[in-house]
C-alpha cells in the first residue's frame, strides 16, 4: 500500500486495531494486512462490486456508508444490510463460494481499505480468536436480518415505512444524550421505499403521517427518530 506520510499508515492500522476481527492479530500479521491492502476512495453511487463477481477481495469501511443488495429471480434489488464505517464485509462465502452472493454499492462517499480475500481467509485460519470474532460478525448479521424480516412482514403501509425508519437508525443512526436516533446520512425516500417494499407516494405520504405524530422528523433528506418503534 502506497501511503503519503506515516501518519496515514498509523491512522489506517488504529482503525483496523479497532476492529473486532483484526484485533486479536499480532503487529506482523496487521502490517501484512496493511501492506497488501489498498485504499480507495469512491462517490456516492458506485459499484464496488456486482452479485456474481469473482470474490477477489475483502473490504473494510474506513469512512461512509455503503449497502449491500441482492437480485431477485426477475432482476428486482432486495435490500441485505447497510454498512457504516469500521465495518468489514463480506462473509457470505467465506472459505466456499468463488463469487459473491450479492452486490455493494456506496451510500455516501467512502474510503475503504480492500484486502486480497486469500491472506484475510489465510489469516482465520490461523487465528482462532480472529475466526470467533468473525462468526460473532457473521452471527450478528444474521440477527439483524432477521429482525428486518420480522418487522416487516405486515400488510400496513404505514409500519411498513416506520419500521425500515427503525432499521435504518439501528443499523447507520446515531442515538443522542436525549434518547432520539439521529441518521447523519442522507436518505431520500426512493431509497427508503426500498427498504419498505412500497411505492415512493406511499412512503412520501406515509413520512409525513409520521412526522404529524411526532415519531420522526425528516429534513432536507435527513432523519430524526423520536419514536421508531410501533
Amino acid at each position: 500500500m502506497i501511503l503519503n506520510n506515516k501518519g496515514d499508515y498509523q491512522l489506517y492500522r488504529s482503525k483496523m486495531r479497532l476492529h473486532p476481527e483484526f484485533s486479536p492479530l499480532d503487529n506482523d500479521d496487521l502490517d501484512r494486512i496493511i501492506s497488501a491492502a489498498t485504499i480507495k476512495s469512491f462517490h456516492r453511487g458506485q459499484v464496488l462490486f456486482d452479485q456474481g463477481d469473482p470474490r477477489r477481495n475483502y473490504y473494510f469501511l474506513i469512512s461512509g456508508v455503503a449497502k449491500s443488495f441482492h437480485l431477485d429471480e426477475n432482476g428486482d434489488e432486495q435490500l441485505y444490510l447497510y454498512i457504516r464505517a469500521n465495518k468489514a464485509f463480506p462473509y457470505i462465502g467465506l472459505f466456499e463460494d468463488e463469487d459473491y452472493a450479492y452486490s455493494v454499492e456506496t451510500m455516501t462517499a467512502v474510503k475503504i481499505a480492500i484486502i486480497p480475500m486469500k491472506l484475510y481467509e489465510d489469516l482465520l485460519r490461523a487465528n482462532p480468536e480472529m475466526m470467533v470474532n468473525a462468526i460473532r460478525e457473521m452471527s450478528s448479521i444474521i440477527n439483524t436480518t432477521e429482525t428486518q424480516l420480522q418487522r416487516m412482514v405486515t400488510t400496513s403501509a404505514k409500519c411498513r415505512v416506520q419500521n425500515a425508519i427503525w432499521f435504518l437508525g439501528q443499523q447507520i443512526g446515531d442515538e443522542q444524550e436525549d434518547g432520539t436516533v439521529v441518521i447523519p446520512y442522507p436518505m431520500t425516500l426512493i431509497e427508503l421505499s426500498k427498504v419498505s417494499g412500497t411505492t415512493r407516494e406511499t412512503t412520501s405520504l406515509m413520512v409525513q403521517q409520521l412526522v404529524a405524530e411526532g415519531k420522526i422528523q425528516y429534513s432536507r433528506k435527513y432523519f430524526k427518530i423520536f419514536s421508531a418503534r410501533n
